[in-house]
């Protein structure tokens, strides 16, 4: 290898760590600035969809909760 592709591989490899880094910041940037929520279905009260029906009553007697 002679001395000038010695050098540009480095410099290659650290604009391309460079461009991960400032990506990875972006990306961060980018999901903070806008913060999730949750859907509700059309149609929906909105209220929490847990029923203890027949079969759940029958899992937690089963299992001991």
């Amino acid at each position: 290898m002679d001395k000038s592709t010695d050098t540009r591989i480095p410099s290659r490899r650290r604009r391309f760590l460079a461009a991960l880094g400032i990506g990875g910041v972006a990306a961060a940037v980018a999901a903070a600035a806008r913060p999730a929520q949750a859907m509700t279905p059309p149609g929906s009260k909105g209220g929490t969809h847990y029923r203890e029906s027949e079969h759940v009553k029958q899992y937690y007697r089963v299992n001991r909760y």
